[in-house]
């Protein structure tokens, strides 16, 4: 299978990385920069090299990862449909509502396949909690914090913190529980870019929050579920699940009101710490294992490009919030 990568930079780097690794995965790669695109060929021997993604696609390929600024997202992804090639397009999908869903339309007009690099979907944590969440009984509470040095390469840019962290966050939320509603946010900035946003969150009937930080020295990938039978906290980092057990809940009586009834009225203590078993994976790996499956027909997409949709449009509402400084309803 010969996998085409539009792009040299970090994560073309990092795709090429991983397909390299790969049995049966004939990697051709391009770069407006041909010093940068020489260099990632030369390190994983990659033999197939262009300073020119047209000519690359015309010698074809079985499918496409678009790993270019988001900036330009839309123009090379319509080549790739053009050409009839299926498409993994890096997140965010879009910089805007209109060339998102123009990306979709084009797509299923052309019915050529495409996904959404939401490389955290994959991580096996995410996997895990997706598995055993009905264990947590009534969920009311979920946070997030996906925190970092600011990363040098983007400094100056249009795209902040928002677009670059919080549709890994926004994307898992409403792929565990459901659609956020409501999102009422503050947020901090360097010049025209936000470095720090705290996110206040509704969904449906369990509130949230979701910090998300260029401003920490500490790289954390945190995330805390709460329910009646106690708090889930995994760590997408290390790849760590815990449950901490809420005894309390076996006496619970049935009740319409969770928050009233039973969280005000202390019916929580502090029970068992169960440590549950990972198996720790590259996430970017199982993405691409899953692209390549899909496109030989074994899988589906994990993820929906109809989701990545939804997870820029709340990400784009929490920086309207924090820009007018008043909640914004999503759906």
């Amino acid at each position: 299978m010969r996998i085409a990568v539009i792009g040299a930079g970090i994560m073309g780097s990092n795709h090429a990385r991983v397909l390299s690794k790969m049995k049966n995965v004939d990697i051709a790669i391009s770069d407006v920069n041909r010093a940068r695109v020489d260099e990632v060929a030369n390190t994983f021997d990659i033999g197939s090299v262009y300073d020119d993604h047209t000519r690359m696609l015309k010698d074809g390929a079985d499918g496409v990862i678009v790993a270019v600024p988001s900036n330009i997202h839309r123009n090379i992804f319509d080549e790739c449909i053009d050409a009839g090639v299926p498409v993994l397009v890096e997140k965010p999908m879009a910089e805007n509502l209109a060339d998102a869903v123009g990306m979709i339309e084009k797509a299923q007009g052309s019915g050529v396949p495409f996904t959404v690099g939401h490389v955290e979907r994959f991580n096996p944590v995410v996997s895990k909690i997706k598995s055993i969440i009905g264990e947590l009984g009534d969920i009311y509470l979920v946070n997030t914090v996906r925190a970092g040095p600011f990363p040098k390469r983007l400094y100056g840019m249009r795209g902040g913190v928002l677009v670059d962290l919080a549709v890994h966050d926004v994307d898992i939320i409403e792929h565990l529980l459901g659609n956020i509603e409501e999102v009422y946010s503050q947020i901090i900035r360097s010049g025209a870019q936000e470095i720090y946003a705290k996110a206040l969150l509704r969904i449906g009937k369990i509130n949230g929050s979701s910090e998300f930080s260029w401003v920490s020295p500490k790289r954390t990938r945190t995330i805390e579920i709460y329910g009646t039978n106690g708090m889930l906290r995994g760590d997408y980092y290390q790849q760590i699940l815990q449950f901490y057990e809420n005894p309390d809940s076996i006496d619970m009586p049935a009740s319409s009101n969770l928050f009233e009834d039973i969280l005000l009225r202390g019916n929580i203590s502090e029970g068992k710490l169960i440590n549950y078993p990972i198996k720790k994976d590259e996430p970017l790996k199982l993405e691409l294992q899953n692209f390549i499956d899909t496109i030989k027909g074994r899988e589906e997409f994990l993820v929906k490009p109809q989701e990545a949709l939804d997870a820029l449009k709340v990400t784009l509402s929490i920086l309207e919030s924090g820009k007018n400084g008043k909640p914004v309803t999503v759906r």
